[in-house]
């Protein structure tokens, strides 16, 4: 990602949801158009494989589990010059946003961050420091089924709010998994963050894409594999793990 810096490249790549704004969506309802229960995309950079995004949905009671694994390294003439590993759990309560737990290891810096339901809203502690998020915020992992009608999220990486507009710019024809094509709205976020993401007819998430200094960033939807199930166990390079539940 030459040449990158570990403040610009993850505003678009962190992971690691809202209170629902529909009574359709509550608890486990959030994520049951994801089956199966993995997503899972190949990040590339100016054409390059570089990486893996992947999240899991999962249904512990009436609670929904939510957990993200990305792993990025880019490499200059073979040799690693950047690396970059984070991993979530977003847990869900009758479509709310209770509990989120994250770590991070941005090219040697460690990072973390806490939530918890509290009242109304949602106690927030990170490297951007302490504050209290509106209760029906997202987290950075655009997987929620009404993220397109958003104009702030919670960044999973620091713990801050970032403030945006989102533009539908209509329907497009996208590469998915297994070489299929299929159309998906394609929506634009402009402002503390620049991306551009795409979801289907049944608003699953499916593509993204945005540029950071020196490179093009795409996500590209890939088959899923039993072996999967493993990554999201694993710890960070430095050993550092979510908080169990």
């Amino acid at each position: 990602m030459l040449p990158l810096t570990r403040r610009s490249v993850l505003a678009g790549l962190a992971g690691t949801g809202v209170m629902a704004t529909a009574p359709a969506f509550a608890g486990v309802e959030l994520a049951t158009a994801y089956q199966p229960p993995i997503l899972k995309f190949q990040v590339q950079r100016d054409g390059s494989p570089i990486g893996l995004v992947a999240e899991r949905f999962q249904a512990r009671g009436n609670r929904l589990q939510v957990d993200v694994y990305i792993e990025l390294v880019v490499k200059l003439a073979f040799i690693p010059v950047y690396r970059y590993e984070h991993r979530s759990r977003e847990v869900w309560d009758g479509g709310r946003l209770v509990r989120l737990d994250t770590v991070t290891n941005d090219d040697g810096e460690a990072q973390a961050v806490q939530a918890r339901a509290l009242g109304d809203g949602l106690a927030v502690s990170g490297p951007s420091g302490d504050l209290t998020a509106p209760g029906d915020i997202l987290p950075s992992s655009y997987w929620h089924p009404q993220f397109m009608q958003q104009s702030r999220m919670l960044d999973s990486q620091k713990g801050r709010i970032l403030e945006f507009t989102i533009a539908n710019k209509g329907i497009e024809r996208i590469g998915v998994q297994d070489n299929r094509t299929i159309e998906a709205n394609r929506y634009a976020m402009r402002g503390d963050i620049d991306l551009d993401f795409w979801y289907d007819s049944k608003e699953r998430w499916r593509k993204m894409s945005f540029t950071i200094k020196g490179g093009f960033m795409e996500y590209f939807e890939m088959a899923g594999a039993p072996s999967d199930q493993d990554l999201f166990g694993s710890p960070l390079s430095t050993g550092a793990r979510v908080a169990s539940l």
